[in-house]
């Protein structure tokens, strides 16, 4: 079994953004996009060895990341967050 942590904080994929050029349209991601898929590729990159996997793969993602400010004192909570119906007694 592989176990990698990254820790870096995800980011939402935004549309890619078009420019008109001379002969057609362009298409580019945003910076703030840009920059995660190359911090994350480089992450990964130091951390695999060069030869890829073979055979079955079994693959399990999480995701953490900070609370949004946005948020109430009452889904603060973490068992808030995860389930809607779960009971904070904090």
């Amino acid at each position: 079994m592989i176990k990698i942590t990254i820790p870096i904080e995800p980011v939402e994929q935004a549309r890619p953004r078009a420019v008109r050029m001379r002969r057609g349209v362009r298409l580019y991601d945003p910076a703030k996009v840009r920059k995660y898929k190359s911090d994350l590729a480089l992450r990964v990159r130091m951390r695999y060895p060069s030869k890829p996997l073979t055979g079955p793969l079994k693959v399990t993602l999480r995701f953490y990341r900070h609370l949004q400010a946005s948020l109430t004192k009452k889904r603060t909570c973490p068992a808030a967050v995860r389930s809607p119906q779960a009971d904070c007694e904090a």
